[in-house]
């Protein structure tokens, strides 16, 4: 993603604003800090990469019997697994809850 040049200005007179008063974060506070995509999946556009690969065929059929959008759910099947494997909290209601507090 491109940073306009307008944008690119903003950016830089941020460096004058006074922002003594905001207090620093504690480390307990920061530990407990999510990528807002980890608490709300709606708010992540990934970036797409076309591939080849090779499914056993009756998962592919299996797939495609629910129509259009197959690839779609495989890759939301696919996404739900990294996720449970690389987010411990991802998808635990009780942790979710907490971390929203």
């Amino acid at each position: 993603m491109k940073i306009t040049k307008k944008r690119l200005e903003e950016i830089l007179a941020f460096k004058d604003e006074d922002i003594s008063d905001i207090p620093e974060l504690t480390d307990e506070e920061l530990s407990r800090m999510r990528p807002s995509h980890f608490r709300n999946p709606k708010n992540f556009k990934p970036v797409k990469r076309k591939v080849c690969m090779y499914i056993d065929a009756d998962i592919l059929d299996w797939y495609k019997t629910e129509g259009k959008g197959y690839q779609t759910r495989i890759n939301q099947v696919l996404r739900r697994d990294m996720l449970r494997e690389s987010v411990p909290a991802y998808g635990n209601k009780e942790n979710s809850e907490k971390s929203e507090d």
